[in-house]
Formats: C-alpha cells, structure tokens, sequence
C-alpha cells in the first residue's frame, strides 16, 4: 500500500476550485456598480422627498408653536446635507476608490439620514 502523495503541480492548483464568493466578499462588477450607483440616485429623489416633509414640520412648528425654531431643526437639515453628500459620494466615486462594500454601507447612511431628518425635526 502506498501512502506517498504526489506533489502539488501548477496545473492541479490551476484546476482547482476558487472559494465561493459571498455576499460580503462578491466581486465588483460594472453592472453591480451601476445598480448601486442608480440606488444612490434614487436616494437623492428620496432626500428631496425628506427635505419638503422636514419643511412642513418646520413651517407648522413655526405657525402653530411659539415661531422660534429650535436646535433640533438645525440637525435635522444638516442630517439632509450630510446625506446628500453620501448619496453624492456614493453615486460619482469610481470602483478604484470606494469599494461595493463601502459603497453599499454609504448608501445606508444616505437612507438612514433621509428618513431621520423629518423625525428630528418633529422633536422640537
């Protein structure tokens, strides 16, 4: 019986499997790249839609309430800001310098910030 094991050639390394892309881990393509960069658009449109209802909390605050605007209103629109410019981030920065997984994490934030801003603002 022979239990020797013959040497690992280039071609029998060459032929082997590569480990399995995950989630986390997948390679960034053009097409996911794009698809990302269209998401970070659309949270533009998103941040747009934050910045008129952040409006109209602060208008009715500032009709219905004592009118002076507090420091809650201040945040909730440089929340707008900072999103805007992770959406911008996100959607012009090429692959070679913001990887899909940042990329995917600043989209997040873009998300995040559009969606607090208004709720913000509705706490002063």
């Amino acid at each position: 019986m022979d239990t020797t094991t013959a040497p690992a050639t280039p071609e029998s390394a060459s032929t082997a499997d590569p480990a399995p892309a995950t989630a986390d881990h997948a390679p960034a393509t053009p097409e996911s790249a794009t698809a990302l960069r269209l998401v970070a658009l659309g949270g533009l449109l998103v941040l747009f839609l934050s910045l008129i209802a952040t409006g109209v909390v602060v208008l009715e605050d500032t009709i219905g309430d004592d009118g002076v605007a507090g420091a809650a209103v201040d945040v909730a629109f440089w929340a707008l800001g900072l999103g805007t410019l992770a959406g911008l981030v996100a959607a012009v920065a090429p692959r070679a310098v913001l990887a899909r997984g940042a990329r995917k994490r600043v989209i997040g934030v873009q998300y995040a910030l559009a969606v607090i801003a208004p709720v913000i603002a509705l706490m002063d």
